[in-house]
């Protein structure tokens, strides 16, 4: 999958320049233009990387609010376990700040074949909740 998203629009440029004081200064952040795109479709498909397994699918969807901090309702479910469905709802930016890791990883793989995970931060987060 490829994660670079091209850039145009006024209302796009508008968007980062809200989320640059909450992710600005953290790593992979000249990947924000990417990231906001990303969280303005609401919806992401991959798989989640298990070391010495298969990936496990999953498909993450959330409700993008208008402001960074906003509450961003999301629901991450797991394809391979029925009734594996998990709402939870962070502020906006933090999905950005996940995808700012997910663009930067996407970034290093040229060809844009992997398939997106989200960063270990992410789940760490959901699974300890």
């Amino acid at each position: 999958m490829e994660v670079s998203i091209p850039r145009h629009g006024s209302q796009h440029q508008k968007q980062v320049s809200l989320f640059r004081p909450y992710c600005g200064a953290a790593p992979g952040s000249d990947h924000l233009g990417d990231a906001v795109a990303m969280f303005s479709r609401g919806e992401l498909m991959g798989a989640r990387q298990i070391q010495d397994g298969q990936p496990i699918a999953f498909s993450l969807r959330w409700q993008p609010g208008q402001l960074p901090a906003d509450p961003c309702p999301c629901t991450l479910t797991v394809h391979p376990v029925p009734g594996a469905l998990y709402r939870f709802s962070v502020p906006g930016y933090q999905v950005v700040l996940w995808f700012l890791e997910v663009c930067r990883r996407g970034a290093s793989h040229p060809d844009g074949q992997q398939t997106p995970d989200m960063p270990r931060s992410f789940w760490t987060q959901l699974f300890s909740a």
